[in-house]
């Protein structure tokens, strides 16, 4: 059996031309559809997406459009020579739809409603005019009509899948009644078939019964309105499969609790009519409250206005009822079609119909009040997800847009496959791949709205924070160096450190970098402070002198025919100052007398430690350990030279190395000097040479 879809080209022509009258323009685009004619039926086909447009009262401009757009037609496309023979405004239609009909990726739209709200969004923004949408949506319905035709049942849900979440809920918010019920009841049936077939069939059987309720109520209404003197229409109003399924699923209904399955309709001449006609409903019959709701007062962002209510009717039956004016009618069933009407010789700025073209760009803002096209555009990821930017956003700021660490790294874009500087302008629907750089970080030139680099205030803040981040941990890098080349040039203590803290009123050792890098806390202030903290007497590039317990017994012991070995933790020279430290089994060993680990030993077992001398052997050669700390210059090594060649002092060895997180020089050298008398006044030489730190015995 022929489809009724299926038939010849010459005859839809003809319909087409019947009904939107003759002219040269259209009939010769319907020409050139049937020559491209390739016999498959569910391919949508321009002369039939007309006749939609005619019956939402089409003006020839986006008839013409409906025809040439017919995707057979789109190889031969030339938008140059269609604007000299049907003119710009049908030419830029064609070229929108023909764009609109090669996104792939609108099954991002079903991985959550944000998806689907940019999809949407983006299909309204990207189109120069919006009776392109219009056209697209007959396209639409011409496609759910031929689906039986398709024998792929994936194919099916897809595209009745995508009816619902994209081009659905995009005619009911540009009030296109008459469309949006169409593609839901005909999506629903194919993503639904056993829910269509059972409601629909509930219907049927029950057809007799609520036609003749209905012409009951409508009689009556009818009688008591000409009463009143209102000139009024009232007919049953049809009832839709998908709003029925979707209010049971909604409200946890059965059907026979449905309201509005049994509903009027009236139709009256004025808005004072429709407010009279809603008492005299009230009067005849009992209201339920909770479903009056006044969309004439407080219209819905789509214009939608009507007056609702519910009531219990003949034989205690609940009717739903709606009541509104022919012009909320048509606004209604055909959204901004109800006002083509109005273009038509208008020329002025204030014309109605440009109005509303505009209204259509802010619906799917809910009424925000702000044109879509003039505030966003809209960007696929290489996953297909939609990404809403500001205008004038660059793929850096979709970088940003993602995640923070994605944009600071960021270091070059491929825009609809091709490399592009990281400052150009998206435009809507580009396709934007990123590329990262493992360990990139941002230009200071990102955060200047002079540059072009990022459109959005929020992005450029995260540049900005970042290059604070960075200061701040350079800073804080700096105080530490800082910190710890005066510690250890001036051995403090932990008590020592701490006490210092306190003085300065830290928090932490930490807190005390960040102000000396930050210079919150100056170096001299600073230097006050540790020589307050070492107490009196104390200089800085001197370690202080450490206490010692009284010894532990009164004797003392010279060295002369004793067996003891100097200890190898500081390593004492003959002539120093020394105290020795009774082992187990290892014999005495010798501590220099302010040796930490002697401090140590003396705390924990007093009774072990007693104080010796060395024996008076002037004129013998004694070897000493060094380590120098500095900056690292060239000249440090020849003025340390000079020095010990004043002091007699033999170089045996030396050992230069760079401290990579101080940024010093670190020289360690074993000398061999003529006497142990010489080595105090040749630590204080060294330690008044140019841009050395610390002098130490090791």
């Amino acid at each position: 059996m022929r489809h009724p879809l299926d038939e010849s080209p010459d005859k839809l022509c003809a319909d087409l031309l019947v009904q939107a009258g003759e002219g040269s323009l259209l009939r010769e685009a319907c020409e050139m559809s049937s020559q491209v004619w390739d016999g498959d039926p569910t391919r949508p086909r321009g002369p039939r997406v007309a006749l939609i447009l005619i019956e939402l009262k089409a003006d020839t401009d986006t008839l013409l459009a409906a025809v040439l757009a017919d995707p057979r037609l789109r190889p031969g496309f030339n938008v140059q020579a269609m604007q000299q023979r049907y003119g710009p405004h049908v030419a830029r239609m064609v070229a929108d739809l023909h764009r609109l009909n090669t996104f792939t990726e609108t099954h991002a739209a079903f991985e959550n409603p944000q998806q689907a709200e940019n999809m949407r969004r983006l299909l309204l923004a990207m189109v120069g005019d919006a009776r392109v949408i219009l056209i697209k949506l007959a396209y639409r319905l011409e496609r759910l009509r031929a689906l039986p035709l398709v024998e792929d049942m994936d194919l099916r849900r897809l595209v009745a899948r995508e009816t619902l979440e994209l081009f659905a809920p995009i005619a009911h918010r540009l009030g296109l009644g008459q469309l949006k019920w169409e593609l839901e009841d005909l999506a629903f049936r194919h993503l639904e078939p056993d829910t269509y077939k059972r409601i629909a069939r509930f219907l049927d059987e029950r057809r007799g019964e609520r036609e003749g309720y209905i012409g009951r109520v409508r009689g009556q209404l009818e009688a008591a309105l000409k009463a009143e003197g209102i000139d009024a229409r009232v007919y049953g109003r049809p009832k839709h499969l998908y709003s029925i399924f979707e209010k049971m699923r909604r409200k946890k209904l059965s059907f026979e609790q449905l309201f509005d399955v049994r509903a009027l309709r009236v139709q009256v001449e004025s808005v004072a009519d429709c407010y009279a006609a809603l008492s005299i409903v009230h009067t005849l019959w009992e209201a339920i409250p909770s479903e009056y709701d006044d969309y004439i007062a407080h219209p819905k962002p789509n214009g939608y206005q009507s007056l609702h209510t519910a009531v219990h009717a003949l034989d205690g039956k609940t009717l739903e009822v709606q009541i509104r004016t022919r012009a909320m009618h048509d606004q209604a069933e055909l959204g901004v079609a109800a006002h083509w009407r109005y273009k038509e010789g208008a020329k002025s700025s204030g014309d109605p119909f440009q109005d509303e073209l505009e209204r259509l760009r802010m619906a799917l803002e809910e009424g925000e009040g702000t044109a879509l096209a003039a505030s966003t555009v809209y960007v696929f990821t290489p996953k297909g997800h939609v990404m809403e930017l500001p205008r004038g956003a660059t793929p850096l700021d979709l970088a940003y847009s993602i995640h923070t660490e994605l944009g600071h790294g960021c270091r070059g874009a491929r825009v609809n496959g091709k490399l592009v500087a990281l400052n150009t302008p998206l435009d809507n629907a580009d396709r934007v791949e990123l590329m990262r750089a493992p360990e990139g970080h941002p230009s200071r030139e990102w955060a200047d709205p002079k540059a072009g680099y990022l459109a959005s205030k929020s992005a450029r803040a995260k540049v900005r924070a970042w290059f604070v981040r960075r200061e701040h941990e350079t800073a804080r890098a700096e105080g530490h160096a800082h910190w710890d080349k005066t510690v250890r040039r001036l051995g403090l203590s932990r008590e020592q450190r701490e006490a210092l803290i306190q003085s300065l009123k830290m928090k932490s050792e930490e807190a005390v970098w960040e102000a000396l890098g930050e210079n919150r806390l100056s170096r001299a202030a600073f230097l006050d402070a540790v020589r307050a903290a070492l107490g009196s007497g104390a200089r800085p590039g001197q370690a202080p002198s450490r206490a010692l317990a009284p010894p532990a017994a009164p004797s003392r012991i010279t060295l002369e025919g004793l067996q003891a070995e100097p200890a190898r933790c500081c390593n004492p020279t003959p002539g120093e100052p020394v105290a020795g430290y009774i082992t187990r089994g290892q014999g005495l060993r010798l501590h220099r007398a302010d040796c930490r680990n002697l401090a140590h030993l003396r705390a924990m077992h007093p009774e072990r430690v007693m104080d010796v001398e060395w024996p008076r052997l002037a004129g013998i050669p004694v070897r000493a350990h060094l380590e120098i700390l500095g900056d690292d210059r060239p000249e440090l090594l020849r003025d340390i030279g000079n020095v010990l060649t004043q002091f007699k002092a033999r170089l045996v060895s030396s050992d230069n190395r760079l401290d990579r997180r101080s940024g010093q020089g670190r020289m360690r050298l074993v000398l061999e000097l003529p006497g142990v008398e010489g080595i105090a006044p040749l630590l204080d030489r060294l330690r008044s040479l140019k841009d050395v730190d610390e002098v130490n015995r090791l």
